[in-house]
């Protein structure tokens, strides 16, 4: 699924430089030659952490699950 979702990459100077040097998710730094992740729908750059979780709540066509939580209302 990650190849139809994100982009894996290795943050360059240039990509550092120019776009960001941060991972959208937790605002943790990203360091040059750190493996990033370009997320393809939302448009955004994560560090491996974020990515993990975030696929776990993905289906196959990179969308939310729909959880059902259980409520009075």
């Amino acid at each position: 699924m990650s190849s139809n979702c994100f982009l894996r990459q290795e943050a360059s100077s240039d990509i550092i430089r120019n776009v960001t040097n941060f991972c959208a998710d937790c605002y943790g730094s990203i360091s040059q030659n750190d493996i990033i992740f370009y997320d393809m729908q939302k448009y955004r750059y994560l560090c491996q952490a974020c990515l993990e979780k975030i696929q776990e709540n993905l289906d196959n066509n990179c969308e939310p699950l729909i959880i059902e939580k259980k409520s009075l209302f």
